[in-house]
């Protein structure tokens, strides 16, 4: 294998991980914007935050499992 061959390699797994960075924490960035929302007209829980932010990780590992099969 010649080295421009293992450096796009390593491009092509280093940008996926990027994405799938960006897509876990942009999951959980949406669901502290819509608990902020919440919280400003509405009411403000600490349990609701809790709630959210846990379904924002889970919904994170989710699509980041989805696109790792896709890749494949």
């Amino acid at each position: 294998m010649k080295f421009y061959e293992k450096y796009n390699e390593f491009m092509y797994y280093a940008s996926l991980l990027g994405y799938l960075g960006f897509v876990m924490v942009f999951n959980i960035l949406f669901f502290v914007f819509i608990y902020k929302v919440i919280e400003k007209y509405f009411f403000s829980s600490t349990v609701l935050f809790v709630i959210l932010l846990l379904i924002g990780i889970f919904s994170g590992f989710y699509n980041v499992f989805r696109l790792i099969l896709k890749k494949k």
